[in-house]
């Protein structure tokens, strides 16, 4: 059991040093040979182990930090998070806002399409009452807001990120998040130039999402991306 659990814990090719090293390391998570919480062995096993500098694991560990991976404990070495950073930047954003310079607009427009719609869907499925009166609170105050001439973005991602959080899913709502982030240029545009179509939209979002209607939910996004793309993502975007 030792031997199967320490598989990861072989020699890297010497031509990548520390990013293979990320690479092992995280070869261990995935094959769960380490858990969350778990501590990694010390700089100088890794070291002899992977066959490579303390220099290079040192580099790598502080990469695997960056990323919200790893937190390092004074005195007692590294470990494995327990649970996300939220005061990381999350890289798959990164990764999402390179891909969005080279694609067209058109598949922007199915991406966000085709997660917004999923995942309301299954909001749809598993919102609570609890969940509804979140968004019917964050709708209200995005009405009064606009009404004060306060056009502030903030709302805008929090109640789509209320959709998300309403799936009781992680994994849907982390991808939500980075969605709308990536969005974030052409919401501002959207709240600061468009807010009465803003509230409409989201009025129409969260009736659909309250009378548990899929059909009436997928309308109603479906109207309301055309109009982000044809108003914001390409004012945004030119």
């Amino acid at each position: 059991m030792k031997q199967e659990k320490d598989g990861w814990l072989t020699p890297v090719p010497k031509q990548s040093l520390s990013k293979m090293v990320v690479e092992k390391i995280k070869e261990g998570v995935v094959s769960g040979a380490i858990a969350p919480g778990d501590f990694l062995p010390s700089e100088a096993e890794l070291s002899e182990r992977f066959g490579v500098g303390k220099s290079s694991v040192r580099e790598a560990i502080k990469m695997l930090e960056a990323l919200g991976v790893v937190e390092i404990c004074k005195g007692n070495g590294s470990r494995i998070r327990t649970s996300v950073d939220t005061t990381v930047m999350n890289p798959l954003i990164f990764q999402m806002i390179l891909q969005s310079k080279e694609e067209s607009k058109e598949k922007l427009v199915e991406f966000r399409k085709m997660i917004e719609i999923s995942g309301s869907m299954l909001a749809i499925d598993k919102a609570d009452e609890a969940d509804i009166e979140k968004l019917k609170k964050i709708h209200e105050k995005t009405k009064q807001d606009f009404k004060k001439g306060r056009a502030t973005v903030e709302n805008d991602l929090e109640f789509h990120k209320a959709i998300y959080e309403s799936t009781h899913n992680p994994f849907i709502v982390s991808i939500g998040e980075s969605l709308m982030e990536l969005f974030q240029p052409s919401l501002v545009i959207s709240n600061r130039d468009y807010s009465k179509i803003v509230t409409e939209n989201h009025d129409k979002i969260l009736k659909a999402l309250i009378a548990r209607d899929k059909e009436l939910m997928e309308q109603a996004i479906t109207d309301s991306l055309t109009q982000w793309k044809e108003l914001s993502l390409d004012v945004s975007m030119n």
